[in-house]
């Protein structure tokens, strides 16, 4: 029996290095691939990759249930933003996992893990593993996917949320910082029932940029001040108005505005 089982651990083994090297992909995260596998289909074309996805193995898997968690933690903490802010040259080192104030509520998952950004779900995972740019490791194939959070005003945006996905291909997991490349990004309108997309790829820096969201914070209402009280005489001034009225501006002339105003 343990000589039946050692053989087929075995073919299964070979079976997956054969097709490692006929460029299939090795897929982590099937639900997700599933959905965005039409993207993929022109790329993986152009680079030789098979989209008919060969399922996950590791011997781990036989001894933790647990193991796949370990990837999201490298995606948390290893992933940079650099693919969402490509002109900011400090996204290069901006992972999740320090920017941890604003991406709050990190939850991991297998190969993933979920998190909120302002008014945003933030969704990442490890779709698949394989030989992208032909060499002798493995290259990461990652779904991020920042999404608008469900409005509680039914009527705000006749109850359309946006969402931005990205499929990106990380090549060089050497480094503290994983810097990794959009090969596909996809906006979407969610309704109710449905929704509407455009997809974006071959995707040049210029595009890229043109792409690139703003890097305002969003901010709840009334949570910060947006208008600084500037500095004002302790005795108050006189001015004439264009009615050649007196007006006295103290310290209390200018209050602070807040987004909830």
């Amino acid at each position: 029996m343990k000589n039946f089982l050692f053989l087929a651990f075995f073919l299964l083994c070979s079976c997956t290095a054969n097709a490692e090297m006929n460029g299939i992909i090795r897929v982590y995260d099937n639900t997700v691939y599933q959905n965005v596998k039409p993207m993929l289909l022109a790329d993986f074309t152009k680079h030789g990759i098979i989209t008919e996805e060969l399922p996950s193995f590791s011997p781990i898997q036989l001894f933790s249930k647990e193991w796949g968690h370990v990837t999201a933690e490298e995606l948390y903490n290893k992933l940079t933003l650099s693919f969402r802010y490509p002109s900011s040259e400090d996204s290069r080192h901006w992972t999740f996992a320090n920017l941890a104030e604003e991406y709050t509520d990190a939850v991991m998952y297998s190969h993933g893990f979920t998190a909120q950004h302002g008014l945003e779900q933030v969704t990442v995972s490890l779709l698949g593993d394989m030989k992208w740019d032909r060499n002798d490791t493995l290259d990461w194939l990652v779904y991020c996917r920042f999404e608008e959070k469900q409005s509680k005003d039914k009527v705000n945006k006749n109850n359309i949320r946006l969402a931005r996905e990205y499929l990106l291909m990380i090549t060089d997991r050497t480094g503290s910082y994983w810097q990794a490349q959009p090969i596909v990004i996809r906006d979407l309108k969610l309704y109710s029932i449905g929704y509407d997309s455009t997809i974006y790829r071959n995707l040049t820096p210029q595009k890229q940029k043109a792409l690139e969201p703003s890097l305002a914070t969003d901010f709840e209402a009334g949570y910060a001040p947006i208008l600084e009280k500037p500095e004002s005489p302790k005795n108050g001034r006189t001015q004439k108005n264009s009615g050649g009225q007196n007006r006295t501006f103290t310290e209390n002339s200018l209050s602070e505005q807040s987004l909830s105003e």
